[in-house]
């Protein structure tokens, strides 16, 4: 009878499933409406950078990333002297490439193709390329919560 019993509680148990709560991020999406995505693109007054990013230097104008915010422009004709001359606002951009006078930045999801010219310090969006890269990801691994007609251009930390 007890070896019954030990059997019968021995298999019950193994029967019950303890699972571990699903990890959380520490960190909080930041989204932002398509549409006001799609038009958030502005050349603005030089500023200091938050978080800088990488560098991209072309001729005599140097490029520096504020991740997730935008690029400082410099005219680096004298590297020893470099002079703030703008700031590309493009929310969810890190990185740039450029041919021909042409910007290609990643904003968050999308391919964006900016000319920007100097004698006029001003910028056209030339093209936009939507979805052409996955979503934002959290420092620590996550991915958002999709949400129609919303995209995530940062993270913040949620403590």
């Amino acid at each position: 009878m007890i070896f019954l019993l030990l059997a019968v509680s021995t298999l019950s148990s193994s029967c019950i499933s303890f699972t571990e709560p699903e990890p959380k991020s520490s960190f909080k999406p930041v989204y932002l409406k398509r549409s006001t995505f799609e038009n958030s693109i502005q050349l603005e007054p030089a500023k200091p950078s938050v978080n800088s990013g990488k560098i991209y230097i072309i001729d005599q104008l140097m490029y520096l990333n504020d991740v997730n915010k935008g690029f400082q422009v410099f005219n680096y004709s004298n590297p020893t002297n470099p002079i703030a001359i703008g700031y590309i606002k493009i929310p969810g951009a890190t990185d740039v490439a450029i041919r021909n006078n042409i910007l290609y930045i990643n904003q968050a999801t999308d391919l964006v193709s900016i000319n920007y010219s100097v004698l006029t310090n001003s910028i056209t969006v030339t093209n936009r390329i939507k979805n052409a890269f996955p979503p934002k990801i959290s420092p620590d691994g996550f991915t958002a919560k999709a949400k129609e007609n919303q995209v995530v251009i940062d993270w913040t930390n949620s403590n």
